[in-house]
């Protein structure tokens, strides 16, 4: 059902209907690992309110017992003989996106719609969508007609026959209400003085000098990799020994996770649905939340140790190699980027460079508010997933290797955590 979403929404993108961006992302990717933590044990019933499970009225499928319940087994039967069903959690969104597509691209995916089984009534009866029932696209590509057989081939590929596909037609332009369009949302760092200049990242940076009233500063002997970063933070430079104490934590951290048969794995997984929770009260949760363990996925580990009330032994695992819980954080998380910046290709390159330069705007503002919205964050993401200092990046280079084993070896995961994507 979401790869049907999609193609609706690549559908929808040729409709050229221009909506407005939101609000800017930014705030929601910050993470403060010292803020104060609520109480844990309140959070957990509102856990256990959200998922608790239905009362089956039976053990499990292998062992019934004899506490089957009678009133279950009626209502089974006389559900069966109903019209009634369940409503399918696709269906709202589904009907939205298609009433937005123009109605000439119905013949493209409503006798796919007819074919998938369980498909909603409500959605196969809309005008336009339900005389599309068993009918080839009439409108068709011109390099596709004359094709032997074509009209034998699944619905799930008519869409490949519209000509606007093929560049042969342009969409015709929809009368959408154009609502006041805002300024575009900015994915930001905030820099030191000294890296300013050299980032290679959108800033949010003062007025802009001229280059002969910048001092350049040299790079120091911490800067050269001699040295330990003292107090590391989120705009502190990496060194060589930085990489290397983080790298030589891999492996406790790990073991921290898979101990006493996955118990604190269990509990960091407890401990970020509570994060979740707690987010959504403080109205700073993202529709997709998961998205800000992508971009920063160890401040959000040291967050997880603490609503799981794991951060002492967490602390006791990093402190071997003179890190703090938080220090640790945030040298992993641009020792992460940087290595996604070397493992990344050339399409992936590209796409993020798009990203930032705005390049996807347009289609994305051609959706629907709740979907427009959901992709300006995943946009986001996918910049600041990527956004880190060349010098770091140059500085993590020759453990290029040795991460990767390590990366690969744990299934691309810090824990709970992903550091591919």
């Amino acid at each position: 059902m979401k790869k049907l979403l999609f193609l609706i929404v690549g559908l929808l993108v040729s409709a050229n209907i221009v909506l407005a961006k939101t609000s800017d992302y930014d705030k929601y990717f910050r993470v403060d690992m010292n803020i104060e933590i609520p109480d844990i044990n309140e959070y957990i019933k509102k856990l256990d309110e959200t998922y608790k499970l239905y009362d089956k009225g039976y053990e499990s499928r292998f062992k019934m017992g004899n506490n089957f319940k009678k009133e279950f087994s009626q209502t089974i039967r006389v559900y069966g003989m109903s019209e009634g069903r369940l409503k399918n959690s696709y269906e709202d969104d589904l009907m939205e996106l298609i009433s937005w597509l123009p109605k000439e691209s119905y013949q493209y995916i409503g006798p796919m719609l007819h074919q998938i089984p369980g498909m909603s009534e409500k959605i196969l009866n809309m005008p336009g969508i339900k005389e599309t029932k068993n009918k080839f696209p009439e409108d068709v590509a011109e390099r596709m007609k004359g094709i032997e057989n074509i009209e034998f081939m699944s619905p799930a590929l008519y869409f490949m026959l519209m000509p606007e596909i093929w560049g042969e037609k342009k969409p015709e332009k929809l009368d959408a209400p154009k609502p006041k369009r805002v300024k575009k949302p900015k994915v930001t760092i905030d820099l030191p003085d000294y890296l300013k200049e050299k980032a290679d990242i959108p800033t949010k940076v003062a007025e802009k000098k001229p280059s002969s009233a910048v001092k350049k500063q040299k790079p120091t002997s911490i800067m050269a990799g001699k040295l330990r970063t003292l107090s590391p933070n989120l705009t502190s430079p990496l060194t060589s020994k930085d990489v290397g104490a983080f790298v030589n934590t891999i492996d406790a951290i790990i073991d921290f996770g898979m101990r006493d048969n996955m118990r604190n794995f269990s509990k960091l997984i407890i401990g970020e649905s509570l994060l979740d929770i707690w987010e959504q009260e403080q109205g700073t949760a993202l529709m997709q939340n998961s998205l800000k363990d992508i971009v920063n996925p160890c401040q959000r580990l040291v967050l997880k140790t603490r609503f799981a009330g794991l951060y002492d032994e967490f602390a006791s695992v990093v402190v071997k190699e003179g890190f703090s819980p938080e220090e640790w954080a945030y040298t992993c998380d641009k020792t992460i980027k940087a290595f996604r910046v070397l493992e990344a290709n050339q399409t992936i390159a590209y796409a993020v460079r798009y990203h930032r330069r705005g390049y996807y705007d347009e289609y994305i503002n051609q959706l629907p508010t709740k979907w427009r919205e959901e992709m300006f964050a995943a946009e986001a993401a996918i910049i600041k997933m990527y956004s880190v200092f060349k010098e770091d990046v140059e500085v993590v280079r020759p453990y290029h290797k040795s991460l990767s084993e390590k990366f690969l070896k744990n299934k691309g995961m810090m824990l709970t955590a992903p550091i591919f994507y």
